[in-house]
This record gives C-alpha cells, sequence and structure tokens, in this order.
C-alpha cells in the first residue's frame, strides 16, 4: 500500500510539474498599444488589457465600407475611449480635431464633433474570423489586416466618401490637435 502512495504521489508531482511547464510554454496573445498625443505629444499609452479592464466592449453588426460587406466586430465605443484616454484635455477640446494615424503612415482627420459621435468604434477583434488575433484582410494583394485597431461606424450615414467618417485601420496612433 505504501508502495502505490508514493507512486501516486510522484506521478501527481510529475503531471503538476508538466502541465505548468505546457503553460509557461504557451506564447502570451499580443496586448497592442494605442498611443493618444495632444500636437504631437504623448499623453496617454494604454494597451488592450488595459482599456478591457476600464471599459465596457460591445459586440456590433455593421455595414463595413471598407470590406463592402456586413462585418461583425468586437469594440469599444469610440467616444468612451477617448473619454479615458485624454480625460479632463477634452474639456476644451470642442473646436480640435483629431488625427489617427496608421503603422503604415496614413493619416486622416475627423472633427471633435464627429470623434464623438455616437456610432463610432475602436475595434479590436474580427468576430467573423476564428482566433481572437486574426483578422479579414483589408488589402487582398498585400494581405493587411486591419489589426491592432480599427475605426468602424455603425450609422447608415456615417460613410467615409461621403459623409467625412473616417475608417483607419492599423491604428497606432490618435492625436488631438489645434
Amino acid at each position: 500500500m505504501k508502495c502505490h502512495s508514493i507512486l501516486l504521489s510522484i506521478v501527481i508531482v510529475v503531471f503538476t510539474a508538466c502541465s505548468k511547464d505546457e503553460e509557461e510554454d504557451k506564447p502570451s496573445l499580443p496586448d497592442p498599444t494605442l498611443a493618444f498625443l495632444m500636437n504631437g505629444n504623448v499623453v496617454n499609452t494604454l494597451s488592450l488589457s488595459g482599456l478591457k479592464s476600464n471599459l465596457d466592449e460591445e459586440d456590433i453588426s455593421i455595414f463595413d465600407h471598407v470590406h463592402q460587406k456586413n462585418k461583425n466586430y468586437r469594440a469599444f465605443p469610440l467616444d468612451d475611449v477617448l473619454e479615458y484616454a485624454y480625460g479632463s484635455l477634452l474639456d476644451s477640446a470642442e473646436d480640435k480635431d483629431f488625427l489617427f494615424k496608421a503603422l503604415d503612415g496614413y493619416q486622416v482627420t475627423a472633427s471633435y464633433d464627429t470623434a464623438t459621435e455616437d456610432g463610432g468604434y475602436l475595434a479590436f477583434e474580427d468576430l467573423d474570423v476564428s482566433g481572437s488575433t486574426n483578422w479579414e484582410p483589408v488589402a487582398r494583394e498585400n494581405n493587411n489586416d486591419p489589426a491592432p485597431y480599427y475605426i468602424v461606424w455603425s450609422g447608415s450615414g456615417q460613410n467615409p466618401t461621403t459623409d467625412g467618417y473616417p475608417w483607419p485601420y492599423q491604428l497606432s496612433q490618435i492625436d488631438l490637435t489645434d
């Protein structure tokens, strides 16, 4: 009986050690950051995990003007993100613009009123593609995906070509400018 107890103890110790090693070997999911600037100076940098722990996430279904079809995303309301990131700096920002900067250098602006309007979202996950870090490419010729962040709009009149609502993807910075 003593032999069985010792053998069982050894098996438990080995199993526990192997389980811990497997957990340590698993690659960690990326935790992309987004920089928030004011006239080119960084005022805040937030990670996805930081945003998730402080803001409400929403699963949204929209007509995506970049993909030209209905898409489903997990996102934060853009107004909530801007309020959380800039705080009291937004108190006198009504006459300013937001400059959205992408990883590839693309830049587009939106007025304060447009950027804080209901219907704007900061998408961080494409729910139509399996895997939380996967995105459907937006440019098939070079396989660009919208990661890490993508500004989308849910309103029927909030499109990029005729109404001036920006849809930047691969977003890395938001700059509040004069």
